[in-house]
């Protein structure tokens, strides 16, 4: 036996299927025979590489469509009739068409009661931190007022203060 040629198992691969089309050259040729060889698990790539080519190449037989679609209701036909048990029951019109305005009603009323849900309003609190004004020498003042919820913002200016200047 050769020693292994010095080749990966995906490029064994590559070589076999050259090979199967009739594209490897002979360098190649010894290589891959080297390498099948060595590994026999290979082989079995290669048994598969042919019976794809087989299968390929074998010739399809055409069939006639009106004879398989014959057959086809044939068969139908006869599981028809070995299942002749199965009984269909069929209910008059006004019978349908009560069972059909129930469902449909069914199906609105729980539609109806399932989309309107209790609306939640929430409100992200405001939150003041400065206040700008164009008063000289005003203070303003921020507070929240807990009784009402509102930001109380109060400028204290004193006008004897501010016209001394």
């Amino acid at each position: 036996m050769k020693n292994a040629p010095d080749i990966s198992q995906d490029h064994a691969r590559l070589l076999m299927s050259q090979l199967l089309d009739g594209e490897l050259d002979a360098s190649d040729a010894s290589r891959l025979d080297s390498y099948l060889q060595a590994h026999p698990e290979a082989q079995d790539w290669m048994e598969n590489l042919d019976l794809v080519r087989d299968a390929s190449n074998a010739p399809t037989a055409l069939q006639d469509h009106s004879a398989s679609i014959s057959s086809i209701q044939e068969s139908i036909a006869k599981e028809g009739m070995a299942s002749s048990g199965n009984r269909l029951i069929s209910f008059p019109a006004f019978v349908r068409s009560l069972a059909a305005a129930a469902a449909v009603a069914i199906v609105g009323t729980v539609t109806w009661m399932g989309l309107h849900p209790e609306a939640h309003a929430h409100y992200e609190p405001n939150v003041v931190e400065f206040v700008a004004t164009d008063l000289p020498g005003a203070s303003t003042y921020i507070y929240p007022d807990e009784e009402t919820g509102w930001t109380v913002v109060w400028v204290d200016s004193d006008p004897l203060e501010a016209n001394k200047g």
